[in-house]
């Protein structure tokens, strides 16, 4: 039976908004209350009432109908508001572009919080972009300034708290949709970590859902192993023309490149933050055994939009500066983001205006364009530079 007076605000009813947050703590007794931008469809999931989500692992399989939940009128920012200022936790499950204004909306809450005598507000950031937490402190206080005692509110009432997600949400089978269009399929198991230090007040008691130490070091582990290895995986296996994420990790080459850079890029992590020899392992261990191989994860959905994954900050170039910086050769990280300007999918165009790119310009200014790589970053351009022809190569043998 649901309690009516627990309730959560998701906003973005993606995989991991409404499928994997969405679930857990509708499971725990929580009304979900959910706001996306996507008007029509959020008006035929409030048509219909419910939602399945289907939990696959290797063995088994468990199924939940989400049935308590509500959809606000996104056509303008008042509902949205109205909910982040009479409800006490907020769960953002969107894109980088979307920040700016959830930051401006949380401000206008936080002013109307601040007259009507709410306590605590927690905004959970179950998002892959790093650095997350520091920009929406610094928007809410930029937006804020002007207002004393709604500023002071936020410094001492408002938990703007990193979550890590660590289960995925995946594509739902053909038959699943056809049952359900706002099916959702995702990873039997995993957890969800919130940052225990930066949570204000009670925290919820949720299956599957605790708090964790050192989240923003965790965020950067997460995305610098976890995501690169996932990614680095699907760029090598379409080059290989596989369709699924199973069918490269039974290819002994992709799998002993991916394991290395992961191991890079782990060393490297731990170098930098220092986490516990407990904590380490159990990391790896989890990691380097995520292969299930009933799932039919298409390579085009890991790998989709290339020009994120190859910037600067992200998952390649990110861990491999990192390990530079701690006297590491990225060996193998380059490798990895030299597969991904080999990386071509007729229906992503950020592939195809970076491969189109590549052989206008020549893969030296592709790198220049696309990794935001400095001078003094010459050696990781060399090193993609070189994996980048050898890649080609091994390609063109394929062909034969």
């Amino acid at each position: 039976m649901q309690n009516q007076d627990k309730a959560i605000l998701i906003i973005g009813a993606g995989n991991i908004g409404r499928g994997v947050i969405g679930s857990l703590f509708y499971q725990s007794g929580y009304k979900l209350v959910i706001y996306d931008i996507m008007a029509e469809r959020m008006k035929k999931l409030a048509e219909q009432g419910k939602y399945l989500v289907e939990r696959v692992g290797e063995e088994k399989t468990q199924r939940i109908i989400v049935d308590n939940f509500e959809v606000l009128d996104c056509s303008d920012t008042k509902e949205l508001i109205e909910r982040i200022t009479t409800i006490d936790l907020v769960a953002c499950c969107v894109y980088e572009g979307a920040f700016e204004s959830i930051c401006k909306n949380i401000s206008e809450a936080i002013k109307r919080r601040v007259t009507v005598g709410k306590s605590y507000l927690n905004v959970l950031l179950c998002v892959n972009a790093l650095g997350a937490p520091e920009y929406f402190n610094k928007q809410i206080e930029n937006n804020l300034v002007q207002n004393a005692e709604a500023l002071n509110y936020f410094h001492n009432n408002v938990g703007i708290c990193q979550v890590l997600v660590g289960t995925a949400g995946l594509p739902s089978p053909k038959e699943l949709l056809a049952a359900d269009p706002f099916a959702v399929t995702t990873r039997l198991g995993g957890y969800v970590g919130i940052d225990r230090e930066h949570f204000k007040g009670q925290f919820p008691e949720v299956e599957s859902v605790s708090r964790v130490e050192k989240a923003n070091a965790q965020i950067y582990r997460k995305v610098y192993t976890g995501n690169m290895k996932h990614t680095m995986t699907a760029f090598m296996g379409k080059a290989k023309e596989y369709e699924f994420i199973a069918d490269c990790n039974k290819d002994p080459y992709i799998q002993k490149c991916v394991t290395e850079a992961f191991y890079e890029a782990e060393e490297a992590i731990q170098r930098e933050f220092n986490f516990s020899s407990k904590e380490r392992q159990d990391w790896i261990n989890g990691i380097l055994n995520i292969k299930n191989t009933k799932l039919k994860d298409p390579i085009s959905r890991v790998a989709a939009n290339p020009m994120g994954k190859l910037s600067y900050h992200n998952r390649f170039v990110g861990p491999a500066l990192m390990c530079i910086k701690h006297h590491i050769v990225p060996f193998y990280l380059a490798r990895g983001i030299a597969y991904g300007f080999l990386y071509r999918d007729e229906e992503d165009q950020e592939s195809i205006d970076i491969t189109n790119y590549v052989q206008e310009k020549g893969i030296e200014n592709a790198i220049d364009k696309y990794c935001g790589l400095k001078e003094e970053d010459w050696l990781l351009k060399e090193l993609v530079k070189k994996h980048y022809e050898e890649a080609k190569y091994r390609k063109s043998l394929q062909g034969e």
